[in-house]
């Protein structure tokens, strides 16, 4: 991908339904129901102008994502034609487009070594795919990319992780301010506002990204007048002055006026107080049906990993994988289902998280495997993970508020943050002892099949990392790359016993 093709798909004709985030073009779709999803992206599935570059499209009950590629440095020339027949369909299905509650989180490994002798590690251990350059990348398109920082060798290494959130252009003004009204600061601005580098009480840092979406004029306002638009003062035209954000949907008004309000929208929407994912009494009854399902014993096409039991389905082609989720939506009890159509096979989760769950969901998931095998899709429970960042802090810092509201995500219990629409990496909030130095602020978890994690550990190691915390024996194990980044690969939500 050259700067053109970003830049000629931003001044295209008929894309203002698509923002540009690190995972390329994208965009979100209202939509009132998980079949209603899956009747849309079938229509879209069915485009010939995709056959050669399907999309990525993730089904929730209250939107469809859409992706035209996996990557932004795989934006072609044919992209802004795709994302016109896309929303072409969208249109007569009489969707209303929401691209400013769209977002793209990559996770950053800086490094003063050299960075071949780093990403071999960090490609098996996750289980990802190179990618041009030195990025790792999801090969189903599910979790967050990975880039590879190279550091100066007389640089001090504090933070070795870092991660970067791309938002829509309209969106950073309200995401910044909200951040820093919470005890974040600003950690560098001179680049603004292509990007601002933000870090919370404990020094944790993350860069708010705009410019994949937009060329930036020589005359672009510096951070300081966009907080003050963000805080009170006079907004851009086209945008909502409560909020400053944007709607940029194309939908004729009465669609807009239509359309449902999702969990989702108001997670983007300043709030007293912050969005709720999960309190007390769904955690207890989520902590129920998550021993169900670890103890079910004819449940194999289900690994449960740390958001619930998830399975994946080969189907070997698009068509197929949104055929087989139409079919799936029509099920009793499927109202909760998040579906990711992919060109080779469909990912399957229950409900967002296991806070979601009921007692029904056992049988409908031996329900859903029945479908798929008489769909002729075959499972594949080595394909199923799922990866999250963890924020280590002393107490005292309370740093949790200030990722709610730069992400945008909402509280699931007293230690996480969770992206509504299940793309984002969850973050988990570690409270470290008085005692405890800190060290590494940011590490990554991946949860993967118990069946797995063992040859997955084996790889990363061949690959030169090393056992950082003892051997496997709480059902994880804590290994570290050669640059001293740590990564827990967790296999303890899973069901005991062969796989």
């Amino acid at each position: 991908m050259g700067q053109e093709q970003r830049l000629a798909f931003l001044a295209a004709d008929g894309v203002d339904d698509w923002r540009v985030a690190y995972c390329g073009p994208i965009t979100r779709f209202a939509t009132d129901s998980v079949p209603a999803g899956t009747v849309f992206a079938t229509a879209v599935a069915a485009l010939d102008v995709l056959t050669e570059h399907p999309p990525l499209i993730d089904v929730r009950p209250e939107c469809v994502i859409v992706r035209i590629v996996r990557d932004l440095i795989d934006l072609d020339d044919g992209a802004a034609d795709r994302a016109r027949a896309v929303s072409a369909v969208a249109r007569t299905h009489g969707l209303t487009p929401r691209p400013h509650r769209v977002q793209d989180v990559q996770v950053a490994i800086a490094t003063s070594r050299p960075i071949d002798e780093v990403v071999p590690f960090w490609r098996a251990v996750l289980g990802y795919d190179d990618h041009v350059g030195d990025d790792l990348v999801d090969p189903r398109g599910r979790g967050p990319s990975v880039w590879f920082q190279p550091l100066d060798p007389d640089k001090p290494l504090r933070h070795a992780m870092h991660l970067d959130l791309a938002v829509p252009r309209e969106l950073a003004p309200a995401r910044l301010a909200a951040a820093l009204e919470t005890g974040g600061r600003l950690a560098f601005d001179r680049e603004a506002p292509q990007y601002w580098t933000c870090a919370d009480a404990a020094g944790n840092k993350v860069d708010l990204v705009t410019w994949p979406d937009l060329p930036v004029p020589e005359d672009a306002p510096a951070s300081l007048e966009i907080l003050k638009v963000a805080r009170g003062g006079p907004a851009e035209a086209g945008a909502d002055s409560s909020t400053g954000e944007s709607d940029g949907a194309t939908a004729p008004p009465e669609a807009a006026e239509s359309a449902p309000a999702s969990p989702t929208d108001a997670a983007l929407a300043p709030r007293t107080p912050p969005l709720l994912a999960a309190g007390p009494a769904e955690l207890e009854r989520g902590e129920a049906m998550f021993m169900a399902f670890r103890e079910a014993s004819d449940l194999d096409d289900w690994p449960v990993v740390f958001w619930g039991p998830t399975a994946w389905f080969d189907t070997g082609s698009l068509a197929r994988s949104a055929a087989l989720a139409a079919e799936l939506a029509a099920l009793d009890g499927a109202d909760r289902l998040h579906l990711d159509v992919r060109a080779d096979g469909l990912a399957v989760r229950l409900a967002r998280d296991f806070a979601e769950l009921v007692e029904t969901d056992l049988d409908l998931a031996r329900r859903i495997s029945e479908v798929a095998a008489t769909f002729g899709a075959r499972s594949d429970p080595s394909k199923v993970q799922t990866v999250q960042v963890a924020i280590a802090s002393k107490a005292e810092a309370a740093v949790r508020p200030f990722w709610r509201e730069l992400f945008a995500y909402a509280e699931h219990g007293d230690e996480d943050l969770v992206d509504l629409d299940g793309r984002g990496p969850s973050l988990w909030f570690q409270e470290l002892p008085p005692e405890k130095p800190l060290r590494h602020a940011f590490h990554a978890d991946v949860s993967v099949p118990r069946a797995i994690g063992r040859a997955r550990v084996d790889a990363a190691l061949r690959a030169g990392g090393r056992i950082a915390a003892g051997a496997e024996h709480h059902g994880w194990w804590t290994l570290a790359d050669p640059a001293g980044n740590k990564v827990d690969v967790a296999i303890w939500a899973d069901r005991d016993g062969p796989r």
